[in-house]
């Protein structure tokens, strides 16, 4: 077992051939004692962070009112700055929700580009992780050279 790497943490291959009820409650264990319902945990409470978040915000995305037109500026750069945090809590929802799917359908703790096994030092860090640190660091790097393409052109 490698050092740094969550053992079992991705539960698909091959599974016992035993009745269908038997299979998931082995599978739940399985998860419990590797942790993964920790991350569960972490991550359903991060979601209801975020949904609080995003139901607090439309205050501030609220029209001035009766406001002078000198005082707009500041209000229109405070809804900027709202709407950029909800842009960003809204895509850390998705990330969040992708990763409880991956726990449902067992392939959570799994590199979605290579396959390898996402360390468990990342995981404990990011629990909404779906690339281990050398495919994100492509990904990332890949994404970078594109915005740069797009802004010479």
């Amino acid at each position: 077992m490698a050092f740094g790497v969550l053992p079992c943490i991705a539960l698909r291959g091959p599974v016992a051939r035993e009745g269908p009820t038997e299979v998931t409650d082995m599978r739940r264990e399985n998860a419990r004692v590797n942790g993964v319902e920790d991350y569960r945990e972490r991550l359903l409470t991060r979601k209801m962070e975020l949904l609080l978040s995003l139901r607090i915000r439309p205050e501030t995305l609220a029209g001035p009112g009766a406001v002078a037109v000198e005082d707009l500026a500041p209000v229109f750069h405070e809804q900027f700055v709202a709407l950029q945090i909800n842009q960003l809590d809204l895509l850390q929802l998705k990330l969040v929700d992708a990763a409880l799917d991956r726990m449902d359908s067992e392939d959570y703790g799994v590199c979605v580009d290579c396959g390898d096994p996402i360390s468990y030092r990342r995981l404990a860090a990011i629990p909404w992780a779906n690339r281990c640190i050398a495919c994100q660091e492509r990904s990332t790097s890949g994404q970078e050279l594109e915005q740069l393409v797009a802004l010479a052109a």
